[in-house]
């Protein structure tokens, strides 16, 4: 038997199309290729607009919403939640921090010239009355205000100057590392994690409290004074993800700004730093009292769980020539 023997074989076991067959293949090509008329357009534009307003819905809500998406549609391949979705962990907010970092310059003044931030502050007009000793943070019982900081880039003076006054306070620096936050300090921090970990240790060694707390307080001072720059920020963020009792939550700071918080517990007080979840730069800062300390401060007592004692937004920074100046 040849080949075309063996093709009309094979053929024959195969029904043949038909005239109607073919009329009705051609009408279903042609159809597709028509314009589609305006009702069905319109009905498709409508449930994209629905989809997308309930995609919105679900992260006004905090819950992170992942697809799975292969290159050709069918839902194979997992694909990241993108960066501006609620992080689930700190660990997860500093590596991402880290990420965006990593082709930012590192700006700092000149050693004659300051850095400039403003505040806008609160602190809960429930704190105790009379007392005398308010833990650090702690300011005026009924107080919002805005006040303008000046940190000098050599660390050598500090100046301040509170809403609606004229005059600017000054203050020299020291050289106590506990209390610098200026950029010549910041500037000899390491950026590798674990050897900023053990710089932070030896500086606050003499801080009487346990050295993971002793750190976490002095990387949210720095946080909060310092304006570090990108990649020693994402550094600081790693370095506090790694000690105990650290969580992140969505919230927002004192101008209503969406961010996320990288928070610690401390005797009952629940200390934040706001982070905006775009760009990982500093919003803000809080202590909220939530309770269940072993020995509470008298100074919280009276105040209901979940009460904001203290709260920081950070309006504007920049670098200026000389303290009172405007960036």
């Amino acid at each position: 038997m040849n080949d075309l023997d063996m093709v009309r074989d094979l053929r024959s076991e195969v029904r043949q199309s038909e005239a109607g067959d073919l009329r009705h293949a051609r009408r279903r090509m042609l159809a597709a290729l028509a314009p589609e008329p305006p009702a069905r357009r319109v009905r498709r534009v409508v449930l994209r607009v629905a989809a997308v307003g309930a995609f919105g819905a679900t992260i006004a809500a905090g819950v992170t919403v992942v697809q799975s998406l292969a290159p050709d549609g069918r839902g194979t391949q997992s694909a990241g939640a993108p960066a501006w979705l609620p992080v689930a962990n700190a660990q997860t907010l500093a590596e991402h921090a880290t990420a965006a970092a990593a082709g930012q310059p590192d700006v700092y003044p000149r050693a004659d010239q300051w850095v400039y931030v403003k505040w806008d502050t609160y602190t809960s007009p429930r704190l105790t009355a009379g007392a005398t000793a308010p833990p650090a943070g702690a300011g005026r019982a009924d107080s919002r205000e805005t006040v303008e900081r000046w940190t000098r880039g050599d660390g050598r003076e500090r100046a301040m100057r509170k809403e609606g006054g004229k005059t600017i306070e000054r203050r020299r620096g020291g050289a106590d590392p506990r209390l610098r936050f200026d950029p010549a300090y910041l500037r000899s921090l390491p950026l590798e994690p674990s050897a900023l970990a053990e710089r932070l240790k030896k500086d606050t060694s003499q801080i009487a409290l346990p050295p993971a707390r002793a750190v976490s307080h002095q990387i949210l001072s720095i946080l909060e004074e310092g304006a570090p720059a990108a990649r020693l920020r994402a550094a600081l963020y790693t370095v506090l993800s790694r000690l105990d009792d650290v969580g992140v939550e969505p919230v927002r700071d004192l101008l209503g700004r969406q961010g996320v918080a990288i928070y610690t517990r401390d005797d009952g007080v629940r200390q934040e730093v706001i982070i905006d979840p775009t760009t990982f730069d500093l919003l803000g800062a809080r202590r909220v009292y939530v309770g269940g300390a072993e020995s509470p401060d008298p100074y919280y007592s009276g105040l209901p769980e979940g009460e904001v004692i203290t709260s920081r937004a950070r309006v504007s920074v920049g670098i200026v020539d000389e303290a009172g100046d405007l960036p």
